[in-house]
């Protein structure tokens, strides 16, 4: 759950409630048997086991748009401050059951990507989205670049994750948008290129005409540019402020 941690004792303790039956709510609409799952709490989300023989096309294609749809339904009726937002990161791989929880490599890679920045920049770049789905390359060959249950690729963008020692690529994707147009921070040409700067434009290389110049995807822009409500140009530097930059 995002800014989970800005929540009181009794405001953390109401989130909690509220995620249990958001997915509950959100497996049941998609047909799924939540009772099923093998989950290790964290307070502010889970990490889930799904039980052998679970489509992966149809956690990407129907339980996530339904996590969305039961998010925005719940926070339509919420207080600002009880508002729920969630990151969320799929992988496949072989998983152990230690002493203090699960083991693997693919528990690693889960962890690392609900928590890179690409995911928390997908929800500042959509602020009325609810989820944000990120999901490991190999998630996107095999199930993504399929097409499976009318999975869309062209609504996925790739991004270069690096989060401690972790690096590598992943795939974004905002039910009901296209993570696609808009500023958001391109992939660089191999995992670990990439610096990021939290979701904001990045400066580079002068025009021609001496002005500066911003990169936003595949769009570049010579001189002031102001993109959205919330964008201001000063003389020739463009200045964009996210949600996350306007709360502090």
């Amino acid at each position: 759950m995002e800014s989970y941690s800005r929540n009181d004792d009794m405001g953390q303790f109401h989130a909690q409630r509220n995620f249990q039956k958001i997915m509950r709510d959100a497996a049941k609409l998609c047909g799924l048997d939540r009772s099923g799952w093998v989950t290790q709490a964290s307070g502010d989300g889970e990490f889930a086991i799904f039980p052998p023989g679970t489509s992966e096309p149809r956690i990407v294609a129907e339980l996530v748009p339904a996590m969305d749809r039961v998010l925005r339904d719940h926070n339509r009726q919420a207080a600002d401050h009880a508002r729920i937002r969630m990151r969320v990161a799929l992988h496949q791989g072989l998983v152990v059951r230690g002493e203090n929880g699960f083991a693997g490599k693919a528990v690693v890679t889960a962890a690392r990507l609900v928590n890179a920045d690409p995911a928390r920049e997908a929800l500042g770049l959509f602020p009325d989205a609810a989820v944000a789905l990120i999901v490991s390359g190999t998630i996107h060959r095999d199930v993504v670049c399929q097409s499976y249950s009318g999975i869309r690729p062209d609504r996925f963008r790739r991004v270069d994750v690096e989060v401690k020692s972790f690096v590598d690529e992943a795939w974004v994707f905002v039910p009901d948008e296209n993570i696609n147009c808009g500023p958001f921070v391109p992939a660089a040409d191999g995992p670990g290129d990439a610096r990021r700067s939290g979701g904001k434009t990045r400066p580079s290389a002068a025009s021609p005409s001496g002005g500066s110049r911003f990169d936003f995807g595949t769009v570049t822009n010579n001189g002031p540019t102001v993109y959205g409500d919330h964008g201001r140009a000063y003389g020739s530097h463009a200045v964009w402020r996210d949600d996350e930059e306007r709360e502090r």
